[in-house]
């Protein structure tokens, strides 16, 4: 064969290979690369830059935390700048509900085109900028039929764990939330959050891992899309420990219905069970932020029921050990996997 049709079949090879479709399919990674800063460690030198196949992190001597949510479909469709601020919000709650601290997010956005995925990538760093936390990398697919949203965080935490299997018959139960927002357009969402100033966000955040590493509260939960009564229910669940809820004493914003406030998804709210002993430190440490808001709704009891209270009323919610809610129920023998 001459040089010349080598050179022909070369150049043939290389315009059909240029029309990959996995190939093409890296230019979708140009959100990202746009959107994002591209060096979220800088300390750790030019390997710890995006556009490696996987993030190079900080050491730590902590054990890790790793959480991972998926955002409704839904909102990622009709509001893709809050889809993503949320992704990296949700995700944090579900950190510091463990009393730990995080260290890098990362994130697949599914849209099906350039524009949708850079209001999702928006609301993604504007959420990383005001919470001081770095998006490492994921997946991106701007081809997709539909839109959808995962998001993923690791986090660290120290020795005291605030494993919603803690809480025992007789801790406190307490509303650590932030009143001082207003509903989010037609959604449940209550936020406390958006407009708050980067500092004040990051000492609410950061409180919870305090409360942890001060020994002052035993187990904890995000209040999430089950709103209060949910995340009761799913507390009550794995810890095995029942709670009354005493409704005549929540707190909640002018204008906004009980209800209502029962079954929102706030940015910034967390149930704590706190031992007896502790209750006055813990008090004591949560006064310092006046920003929130610290209703005492009662306690974890040993009944293995979820109890609605006002006043002398009660009815039972749900009994746990009728029916289940999640499936993972309390664990008695520590060493066994169910």
């Amino acid at each position: 064969m001459s040089d010349a049709a080598i050179a022909q079949d070369l150049a043939a090879l290389a315009a059909q290979l240029q029309t990959l479709a996995g190939l093409q399919g890296k230019r979708d990674i140009q959100a990202a690369a746009a959107s994002l800063p591209h060096r979220p460690f800088p300390k750790l030198g030019l390997a710890a830059a995006l556009g490696d196949d996987a993030a190079l992190l900080p050491a730590t001597a902590n054990r890790l935390l790793f959480a991972c949510e998926g955002i409704h479909p839904d909102l990622v469709a009709e509001d893709p700048w809050f889809a993503g601020w949320s992704g990296v919000l949700v995700n944090l709650s579900d950190i510091a509900a463990m009393g730990g601290r995080p260290i890098a997010v990362v994130n697949s956005p599914w849209s099906r085109d350039r524009q949708h995925a850079d209001q999702v990538f928006a609301g993604l760093q504007f959420a990383a900028e005001k919470f001081g936390i770095p998006i490492v990398g994921g997946h991106s697919n701007l081809q997709s039929p539909y839109s959808a949203l995962s998001v993923a965080v690791l986090g660290q935490v120290g020795p005291h764990v605030l494993s919603a299997r803690s809480a025992q018959a007789g801790d406190r139960c307490y509303l650590l939330i932030n009143r001082d927002g207003q509903f989010y357009r037609h959604y449940p969402f209550w936020d406390a959050a958006t407009g708050t100033a980067p500092e004040q966000l990051r000492r609410h955040w950061e409180l919870m891992a305090q409360l942890a590493d001060a020994g002052l509260v035993s187990a904890a939960k995000d209040v999430s899309m089950g709103g209060l009564i949910g995340t009761a229910v799913m507390f009550a669940e794995t810890s095995g420990a029942g709670l009354d809820l005493h409704l005549d004493r929540l707190s909640y914003p002018a204008g906004v219905s009980r209800d209502r406030w029962l079954t929102c998804f706030p940015s910034f709210g967390f149930l704590l069970a706190v031992p007896e002993a502790c209750c006055d430190r813990f008090l004591q440490r949560v006064a310092t932020e006046p920003d929130l808001t610290c209703d005492h709704l009662g306690s974890f009891t040993n009944t293995g029921q979820v109890r609605l209270c006002d006043r002398q009323a009660q009815v039972c919610f749900w009994d746990c050990q009728e029916q289940s809610l999640m499936g993972f129920s309390a664990l008695t023998d520590p060493e066994s996997p169910h």
